[in-house]
This record gives C-alpha cells, sequence and structure tokens, in this order.
C-alpha cells in the first residue's frame, strides 16, 4: 500500500483530503483479499473507477483517512453478447475501449460528453446522463464484493458471468446506485441498438427564448417522439452584471443550443424531425433548427464532438476544449475551474422562468459565470446540469464559485428541484435532505447489516 498525506487538488477546488494509503487491485480475487486484509487492520476503503469524476472531487474520497481503492487496472471486458446487447464489464473499462470493442457490430455505447477514458461503470453507477438516455437504464446486474469478502451478483448476472436478464425474486442492482453497500467489481451493461437512420438535432436561439423552447421540446416529448434519443437545452450562459467572469473560450453568450439525436428508422426519424419543427413552430429562431447526418460531418466542424457521440463514438475534444487543456490528464491540474450543480429540473415554460431569474441574482451576487443544460429525461422532468467556472488563481475565485454552489443549491430546492447527483462536499447533506426519515432509517439498516463496522467509507461512489 502506497503511503501519502493528502490526495492532489481537483479542477473543482474542493478541500484536499487525507488518505492512508491507496490500493490497486487488477482481479476480483485481489479485491476480495484487499476487503478481508482491511476489516483486520479497521481502514476504510473507498473506491473509485478511473477517477475523472471531474467538477464533483474526481479521484477524492468524501472523507478522510480512506484507503483509496483505484479500480482501474480492473479493466476486461468479460463479455458482449451480440444477440441480446449486453456487455459484462470491469469498472476500469473506458468508454473508448468498449466502443471499440463494439465497432462494426449491431450494437453502440450509451456515451457521455465526457472523456473517452472515463469509466463506464462508475458513471452509471452515479446515475450520469448518456447521448442516448439517462446511463442507470443501462445498468441491467452487477458483481460486487461485500464488506466480508463475500461476491454477490444482482439483476440476473449469474456468479459464472453471465447475463440472463431479469429473473425470478428481488432485484437489488439498484440498491448499488450511488450508495456504498459493496464494491462493485462487474456489470452487465444495456447497449444500444445501432439504428437504421440517426438525425443529429441542432440549432441556435435567442437566449431570452430558453425556457419557451424547453417547453416546446418537453412537449414534443409528452405527445410522443417517434424516434429515440435523449434531447437537451444546454449552453446557456448566465453571466454577472459586472464582468470578470470566466468561461470556456467561444461561448455565445447571445445564445443557446437544441440539440440531440433522432434515432430509428428513416421513417421514424423523418417524423421525428416534422414533429419537432411543429413543436418549435412559435419558438422565435427555430426556423434555423437543422436535422443533419452525423456522419456527414466533417472533422474540425465545432459540431463534429456531437457527431461522434450521436454515432456511439466517444471523444476527449467537447471536454479539453471547455477547460482549455491538450490532454484530459491535465484536468485537475489546470487554470479553469470547474464545479458541476445537478438539480432535477421541471421543463414548464413559467417555472424554467423563474428559476433562471433566481440563478442570476446568485450570479451577480457571487461574481461568478454559470452554464445551465436540460437532459429531457421524461414527459415533465429534465435532469439539470449547472456548470460553474472559475479562475483557479484569481483572489476569491474558487470561493465565490463553491458558494455560488451552495447558493445555487438552495435557491433550487426552494423552487422544487431535488438533487440527483452530488459532489464529494454535499453527499451526505443531499441523501439527507432528499429521503424520507423512514427510508435513511431502512438505508441505514441495510447498510448496517451488509458492513456493521463501516469498511466501506462513505459516499456515493461504488467504482
Amino acid at each position: 500500500m502506497t503511503r501519502v498525506e493528502l490526495m492532489p487538488r481537483d479542477v473543482g477546488g474542493h478541500q484536499p483530503r487525507s488518505i492512508a494509503g491507496t490500493e490497486s487491485p487488477r482481479t476480483l480475487d485481489e479485491v476480495r483479499a484487499l476487503v478481508r486484509a482491511a476489516s483486520a487492520s479497521r481502514h476504510r476503503l473507498y473506491p473509485i473507477s478511473t477517477g475523472k469524476n471531474w467538477g464533483m472531487g474526481s479521484a477524492m474520497p468524501v472523507t478522510d483517512d480512506n484507503v483509496v481503492v483505484n479500480l482501474s487496472g480492473m479493466n476486461r471486458i468479460r463479455g458482449i453478447d451480440l444477440e441480446t446487447g449486453f456487455a459484462i464489464i470491469e469498472p476500469g473499462v473506458t468508454q473508448r475501449q468498449l466502443a471499440e470493442a463494439l465497432r462494426d457490430t449491431p450494437w453502440m455505447l450509451n456515451v457521455t460528453n465526457s472523456c473517452a477514458d472515463t469509466s463506464v461503470v462508475g458513471n452509471a453507477l452515479d446515475r450520469g446522463d448518456g447521448t442516448f438516455r439517462s446511463r442507470v437504464h443501462d445498468v441491467a446486474g452487477l458483481e460486487a464484493v461485500l464488506a466480508d469478502g463475500s461476491v454477490v451478483t444482482t439483476g440476473g448476472l449469474d456468479p459464472a458471468g453471465r447475463y440472463h436478464g431479469r429473473v425470478a425474486g428481488p432485484d437489488l442492482t439498484a440498491a448499488f446506485v450511488q450508495h456504498n453497500l459493496g464494491i462493485v467489481t462487474a456489470m452487465a451493461v444495456a447497449l444500444v441498438p445501432r439504428p437504421e437512420t440517426i438525425g443529429m438535432v441542432y440549432g441556435r436561439l435567442p437566449r431570452h427564448q430558453a425556457a419557451v423552447a424547453l417547453d416546446a421540446v418537453a412537449g414534443f416529448v409528452r405527445r410522443g417522439n417517434p424516434a429515440d434519443g435523449m434531447l437537451r437545452v444546454r449552453e446557456l450562459a448566465l453571466t454577472p452584471v459586472d464582468g470578470g467572469h470566466r468561461l470556456p473560450a467561444g461561448v455565445d453568450l447571445d445564445t443557446f443550443a437544441v440539440m440531440g439525436p433522432l434515432l430509428g428508422s428513416s421513417a421514424a426519424v423523418e417524423l421525428a424531425e416534422e414533429l419537432l419543427r411543429k413543436a418549435l413552430a412559435e419558438v422565435e429562431g427555430a426556423e434555423a433548427l437543422q436535422v443533419l447526418d452525423p456522419a456527414e460531418v466533417k472533422p474540425g466542424d465545432p459540431l463534429h464532438p456531437r457527431a461522434l457521440m450521436s454515432q456511439g463514438i466517444p471523444t476527449c475534444m467537447g471536454v479539453r476544449k471547455a477547460l482549455g487543456v491538450a490532454s484530459c490528464d491535465l484536468i485537475d491540474e489546470g487554470g479553469l475551474g470547474f464545479l458541476a450543480l445537478m438539480p432535477l429540473m421541471p421543463t414548464d415554460a413559467r417555472r424554467t422562468g423563474r428559476i433562471l431569474d433566481a440563478l442570476q441574482s446568485a450570479v451577480n451576487a457571487h461574481g461568478t459565470a454559470l452554464m445551465a443544460e436540460w437532459n429531457v429525461v421524461g414527459r415533465h422532468l429534465a435532469n439539470g446540469v449547472i456548470q460553474i467556472f472559475f479562475d483557479r488563481g484569481a483572489p476569491g475565485g474558487p470561493h465565490r464559485a463553491h458558494q455560488l454552489r451552495n447558493d445555487g443549491n438552495c435557491l433550487l430546492r426552494a423552487h422544487g428541484c431535488a438533487i440527483y447527483r452530488s459532489d464529494i462536499d454535499h453527499a451526505a447533506a443531499d441523501v439527507w435532505s432528499e429521503t424520507s426519515t423512514a427510508s435513511l432509517g431502512m438505508l441505514h439498516r441495510l447498510k448496517t447489516a451488509l458492513d456493521p463496522d463501516g469498511l466501506l467509507s462513505p459516499g456515493r461512489y461504488g467504482a
């Protein structure tokens, strides 16, 4: 075990955590041995996958004095079932690795817009969003090591590593999502059928139309989208009135984007485009909306990263451009800081307008900019992604950004917006705030039964 005092700083500017050491197991048996040794030594364990949880704490634990268990070396694709569309993968398997294995098959990966070398398992367990759907829907079954060193499987994933689909009996798969019941060592991942046609929606609209456009897009979803894919309203920048803010280079302060893929048969995509245009007919600027063939978007085009993701191909281009680095390995050391606040957001225009007004007041108060995004995941609901950028070297810059995040959290709650993902500073508080007393008691009893000594450290990042 490597002994160190502090974890390196992260791009979010959180307070460094002290750690008791690091371990890098490469097999299931090594994880089991590590858990048993930690039980004897009373060292708490905090598992990470690739440690690229940027804006939410990167590789740092929630609490101090943990042994960080780096699972990036567990990077085997144990199997891909091309008949049923499931892959069995370990937590170190990256988007790049799995997407490459799926090339020229009838299936593709539900990729995120983050780095190609991020963990598929880690992001799915923390309820991240992919290009086509929320990644929690990709989690079909799990293999996990419990605090006593035993191995359990859930969701139809059997001990031999075969996935059968949902089988008889209770399914505890979801209990491991954003929870520290065990160290997840493998996942059955549901893949996306490679469609006949992909249409990539893209349009930039005037910023004052954001609330109305979101309502229109959600209305299109409510009335029935004949094609698959998740639409987004994104890149809406809120900047302080007195200037002095930091945002990624090239951000257009006067517009926002509507984008996302439409997947299915040619007829389904054509019909979806027609219905989407009708839904947006009264939104100023929507006449410029395009539905592109992503295969025809060339390298060098600003839309090329989005075009790749619409085809299930991960890329680092977007995150590198946004954070101004040449390599994703430099993000935690770069000059541009980044925090993420992730609330569940309404989609109706009136409530959205009030929320944006409240966020603008907070931006003005703290002299720090943010960008807002709505991933439309349901008929009346969006997964919000609020990105807060700051100059890490500016006096008071990190402090103001964290204050904006804290105030943003409070005002969003006041508007009825619950948090669906947390950073390392707010993980415990968010769970307490969003969970009933009875449910908290149930979680406590479950945790105590499976991990009576608290061997697996508090936190919500199971891999």
